[in-house]
């Protein structure tokens, strides 16, 4: 019965639009997945040929892909037509919806998303420091000491820092982890 709601809503003709043909054109929304399932909700969806955008981030310190909004994927549908097909597919608990009707999204708000994703959806943060950054060792034999950051953080997670060690500055590369800014 719940479900007739969604789509007798969808079917009025919004305020200001010259048509009724809302949940007719694709869109994207946003899917709830269940614990830790995302990947799982991306395959079976993707069997069921529905566009799919599950973006993911790589912390500083850390080799592990994790999503970005985890327990969320973007779904790219025509609501109308595939509804149950997202609904019914194994991994996903529901559309996010405020209201009885599921919220699209702004198609810039995923262009903004993706134009920041790499290759898989990946997104990497930029580096937390630039060259001449003070610094401050927060781990480690040299836990405490500061220094300047000489070179900013490289694609493995790490910054070369100009320690003042005996009135010679020393290079020396930690984990972006074990220095914070001064």
């Amino acid at each position: 019965m719940a479900l007739k709601l969604h789509f007798g809503a969808l079917r009025m003709t919004p305020v200001g639009s010259a048509s009724g043909t809302r949940g007719r054109e694709r869109s994207w929304y946003v899917v709830r997945s269940k614990a830790r399932k995302e990947d799982y909700a991306v395959q079976q969806l993707e069997r069921r040929n529905v566009a799919v955008f599950l973006p993911r981030i790589v912390e500083y310190g850390r080799d592990e892909i994790t999503p970005l909004f985890p327990g969320y994927l973007f779904v790219h549908i025509a609501l109308l037509e595939q509804y149950y097909r997202v609904v019914w597919t194994p991994g996903v608990r529901g559309f996010v919806a405020f209201g009885a009707v599921p919220t699209p999204v702004q198609e810039s708000v995923i262009g903004f998303i993706a134009a920041s994703a790499g290759e898989g959806g990946v997104i990497r943060l930029l580096p937390p420091f630039k060259a001449g950054d003070r610094v401050q060792i927060k781990s480690g034999p040299l836990a405490g000491l500061l220094a300047i950051v000489q070179r900013p953080c490289s694609g493995r997670g790490r910054v070369q820092i100009l320690l003042d060690f005996l009135r010679q500055g020393t290079p020396v590369e930690l984990p972006v982890g074990d220095v914070d800014r001064v």
